[in-house]
């Protein structure tokens, strides 16, 4: 396979890359579930603007009698408010809106460049931002999200002596509700956090196969093939390219 050829290779990787960023930002990237009395409740929280509803949802089974899930709600509307948690994901969504654009335009460049190599290389700036992105904000969710969620949830709202995502990333405590008897918490990333770390490989391979196929081979020089004797000057004969 051609230069060219291999460069659009890179170029539709880059764009599978692309497509699972859209899918990041489409799904749940942190969740914090109880489970007691054989139910559960679980919230998801999505990258997005603070006040959209949808931002935070919720999923539940097995409530007990009279009971009912939560309705979705967003940062700047759930009690307590997640000021703080809603920056981080305002902050993470439009980092992927960023990264899936240029992933989309690496694509088209690099598309472009089986006609011009030189459209290597603006695909190639483009794809290496891309998956810096990728994995610049899951990187950024992790390192930011309980210190965010530790200021957003006083201890009036927490179960007491007991942690939660407010003091690690990612862990599971217990404790006894007098009301419902022992609770269980499990908190952590979710698909699109996971999702995130899939693109940027995604996107590394492809940006990987744009760099080394970046150039087209150098032209063969031309060959000269003697005449034969007494027909008059010799030829040249140019050997065709790869």
């Amino acid at each position: 396979m051609a230069n060219k050829g291999r460069r659009v290779v890179g170029a539709i990787i880059v764009l599978i890359g692309a497509i699972l960023l859209i899918a990041a930002l489409l799904t749940p990237w942190y969740a914090f579930k109880s489970s007691y009395a054989g139910g559960s409740e679980t919230q998801n929280s999505y990258p997005g603007m603070p006040s959209t509803n949808g931002t935070i949802q919720y999923t539940c089974s097995n409530l007990p009698r009279g009971a009912t899930c939560p309705p979705q709600t967003s940062y700047s509307s759930i009690v307590p408010k997640e000021t703080n948690v809603g920056n981080i994901a305002e902050t993470g969504f439009f980092l992927l809106i960023v990264g899936i654009i240029l992933g989309f335009l690496a694509t088209i460049f690099g598309l472009m460049s089986r006609g011009n190599a030189r459209r290597s290389t603006p695909a190639l700036a483009f794809g290496i931002i891309a998956l810096l992105l990728a994995l610049l904000t899951p990187v950024l969710f992790a390192a930011a999200l309980p210190g965010a969620i530790s200021s957003d949830i006083s201890t009036t709202y927490r179960p007491p002596n007991t942690s939660g995502p407010w003091s690690s990333f990612i862990g599971s405590s217990s404790y006894t509700n007098p009301l419902v008897g022992p609770v269980s918490l499990n908190w952590g990333p979710a698909i699109g956090w996971y999702l995130a770390f899939v693109a940027f490989v995604i996107l590394l391979i492809g940006v990987i196969l744009l760099f080394l196929y970046r150039k087209d081979p150098a032209e063969p020089a031309p060959v000269t093939v003697p005449a034969p004797t007494g027909t008059g000057t010799p030829t040249q004969v140019t050997p065709p390219s790869s």
